[in-house]
């Protein structure tokens, strides 16, 4: 006999009515502790990543080096005084990095300091000079960093820079193929596998004794970067609609916060193996995050694994106190739903019945689509140019705490401090004056304060710590600004491969600015500055090529975005009605010519 309890609950169920898609699923469960968990990996992954991507900065910083004489070491000489003895000033002023007098350092072994052999202007004059074999390093901040424990000074200064650029090119690569791979086996699957690679290398890569091998862990490394793209859509998957835009503000704060804590932790350890083995500490969460992990029922209900999804759906009404249709009932609405979409989208010709050269060909025309026409090639070339900027400028000023501050360790917290107003504070601006005024207006005031640096006396270090401040604040300003510039700009037809490119010129930016950074600098103390301020100069005006979308229709076909931006646009009321006529009966043939089918 049924009881009281049961009826309510069967009365209460909801029916397979209430239902019109996915999203009204996902409304119905609400947000409790399986929407958190779903969302966990991302911020897991969004607290742990920082301390590689900025590895750069403590693990490989730029430390001050002068050649090292042996019979000096065990000298009662001061450090001034054994300078003054072996190393020749260069024309700049300073002491030589690379270069030693030619003597006889054996005969002053063991000698006290006396003034006699005070090296005057004239004596360095007649001296010879020799390039350094060993170095020593000024370990008043940093007690080891790579660059200390390789030599990689001098000539070798040049492989330095790889250490970072290093974990750029892994994302480069990473990027295209962790969303590929996270498609074809799904989003959980390659968290796990991320998770296991990420966790090996990074210990292992802190430990091994070649320099090859610690460039080869980076790499790995950055190739498991882009893992925050699935596990950010894993989360947004099972997130309701209506609180998608919060968790999307809400989802760089976990990397502001982690920049301030690398700041932290590198300012008490100070050696750059024992600071990257305790930066893989938080990898621990994610492992056990893994047994209560599911896979994204919305990506499952797509591959058409229906009881799969219906089981992780009914745990989660369970967990968070809601009902849902009755088991069967919920296989048949997620085949429904399945249905509906695909007869939404176009048919695609599959990518594996095609030939090597067919498909070399769709690639090649998946380029050239976002240059086809002069409304889109403007824009192209705007944006890229944009990106390409703003991924040099804003790693650069990431990474040069030991170039603008004598303090790197408050810069990192400082600076990491800014993205927080950096990708919020500027909502409420863009709403009001629209994309691409303040996307040059951002880069034109990132530009004046790093180039301002350039007439600051080096006395004024709180001036030019502030004015990197300012220019880091700006940057990432722009960062999110290109993002929704972007999505409204490229027709839906070609945006997913415009978004991609458009990422992979601030990867290639990404990838320059360390060489920017430790060996230019090496030589010419302003390069930084001049280099991080007129790119960021260009990128200004570079802006200045796009059109401004604030209220205006995102388009769907390149015809679309010609009659929007076009030399005769038209107005948003036209679009709607031509969109309604030709541009609509178009769209099918804008976007098959645009994948090459």
């Amino acid at each position: 006999m049924e009881t009281q309890t049961e009826a309510l609950m069967r009365h209460s169920q909801p029916t397979t009515k209430e239902f019109k898609n996915f999203d009204s699923l996902l409304t119905t469960l609400g947000v409790g502790r399986w929407t958190l968990l779903m969302f966990g990996s991302y911020f897991l992954w969004a607290l742990l990543l920082p301390y590689f991507s900025l590895g750069g900065a403590f693990y490989n910083p730029a430390v001050d080096h002068w050649c090292r004489v042996p019979q000096l070491d065990n000298s009662s000489w001061t450090l001034e005084q054994r300078l003054n003895y072996s190393i020749p000033r260069e024309e700049s002023g300073g002491r030589s990095q690379c270069r030693m007098f030619v003597r006889d350092y054996g005969a002053v072994e063991g000698v006290p300091w006396t003034p006699d052999l005070q090296t005057s202007p004239e004596e360095a004059a007649t001296l010879q000079i020799q390039d350094c074999d060993s170095w020593q390093y000024d370990t008043s901040i940093f007690s080891t960093t790579v660059s200390m424990e390789w030599d990689l000074v001098c000539g070798k200064a040049s492989l330095s820079p790889f250490f970072q650029s290093f974990y750029f090119f892994g994302t480069a690569v990473g990027e295209p193929l962790m969303g590929f791979i996270a498609d074809r086996y799904g989003r959980r699957r390659v968290v796990i596998a991320s998770t296991l690679i990420f966790v090996l290398t990074a210990t292992s890569s802190a430990l091994v004794p070649l320099y090859s091998l610690v460039l080869a862990g980076r790499f790995v490394l950055g190739m498991i970067h882009p893992i925050i793209g699935p596990s950010y859509i894993q989360g947004m998957e099972a997130c309701p609609a209506k609180l998608r835009t919060v968790l999307g503000l809400l989802s760089t704060t976990p990397f502001a916060i982690t920049g301030m804590l690398f700041g932290m932790w590198a300012y008490f350890i100070r050696d750059w193996r024992n600071l990257q083995l305790l930066c893989t500490f938080p990898v621990a969460f994610l492992l056990l995050q893994i047994p209560f992990m599911d896979e994204s029922p919305r990506w499952l209900m797509m591959q058409e694994r229906y009881e799969e999804a219906t089981k992780i759906l009914r745990k989660a009404a369970r967990w968070q106190g809601v009902s849902l249709p009755q088991h069967k009932e919920l296989v048949e609405l997620l085949n429904k739903f399945k249905l509906e979409n695909e007869a939404e989208r176009r048919p695609a010709v599959s990518g594996s019945s095609l030939g090597a050269s067919r498909r070399l060909a769709i690639w090649w025309q998946d380029i050239t689509v976002l240059v086809r026409t002069t409304t889109l090639r403007r824009i192209t070339i705007g944006l890229f140019g944009c990106w390409f900027c703003t991924g040099l400028t804003y790693w650069g000023m990431s990474l040069s705490g030991t170039t603008f501050s004598n303090d790197p360790f408050l810069y990192m917290v400082l600076s990491s401090l800014m993205e927080i107003p950096g990708y919020s504070g500027f909502t409420p601006v863009v709403a009001r004056f629209g994309r691409r005024l303040v996307l040059s207006v951002n880069f034109a005031v990132c530009a004046a304060a790093i180039l301002t640096i350039l007439v600051t006396p080096s006395s004024y270090t709180w001036m030019i710590f502030s004015l990197a401040l300012v220019g880091k604040l700006f940057i990432t300003g722009s960062y999110g600004v290109l993002y929704l510039a972007a999505s409204e700009l490229f027709p839906t037809c070609v945006r997913s491969r415009g978004l991609s490119l458009s990422s992979l010129m601030a990867r290639l930016g990404s990838i320059v600015s360390p060489f920017i950074i430790k060996v230019l600098a090496a030589s010419h103390w302003w390069a930084p500055s001049v280099m991080f301020g007129v790119c960021a100069a260009v990128g200004s005006l570079m802006a200045l090529l796009l059109p401004e979308s604030n209220h205006k229709p995102m388009p769907d076909t390149v015809e679309q975005l010609e009659l929007l931006y076009g030399s005769r646009s038209s107005s948003t009321s036209s679009i709607g009605e031509k969109g309604a006529g030709s541009s609509l009966n178009s769209k099918d043939s804008d976007c098959e010519e645009a994948a090459g089918v």
